[in-house]
């Protein structure tokens, strides 16, 4: 609970943008993210809480794979197919450090995160099926 408080406190407001899970948002915010609606509730109190942006990841929710953005002022919904396969270990750090790819880019946040989400689909859809278990997505897809 003390590491929680800290990341709501002290990091939540130096970031530009936090992409949390669902169940990270939960945990963050006290909403249960299940659908749309509750992602945006999130989004929206994780922006309250001094977060720049805030990108919440809809792989927990059903249906297709949707991610939520906001910016503090509008919302932008990043949707693809979801893929059925166990190739996802790894996909939150990926699609983070993408982001921050192409913000050091100085591409626009949109523009970062809507190529996140297409890279981290390319390289679920092409997932490494190696070991036991969620194996990791492919970083080399292209």
């Amino acid at each position: 609970e003390d590491t929680v408080d800290s990341i709501k406190k002290v990091l939540n407001p130096l970031c530009t943008i936090v992409t949390p899970n669902g169940p990270e948002a939960k945990k963050l915010t006290g909403i249960d993210v299940v659908d749309l609606d509750s992602a945006r509730d999130a989004a929206i109190e994780l922006v309250n809480m001094g977060a720049a942006a805030a990108v919440v990841k809809g792989g927990h929710m059903d249906g297709p794979a949707t991610d939520v953005l906001y910016d503090g002022n509008e919302f932008r919904m990043f949707t693809t197919k979801r893929i059925d396969n166990e190739n996802t270990h790894g996909t939150g750090c990926t699609f983070a450090s993408a982001i921050a790819c192409g913000l050091a880019s100085n591409r626009s946040l949109r523009d970062s995160v809507s190529l996140a989400k297409a890279y981290v689909t390319g390289g679920i859809r092409n997932g490494l099926n190696i070991g036991d278990g969620h194996g990791p997505l492919n970083h080399f897809h292209k």
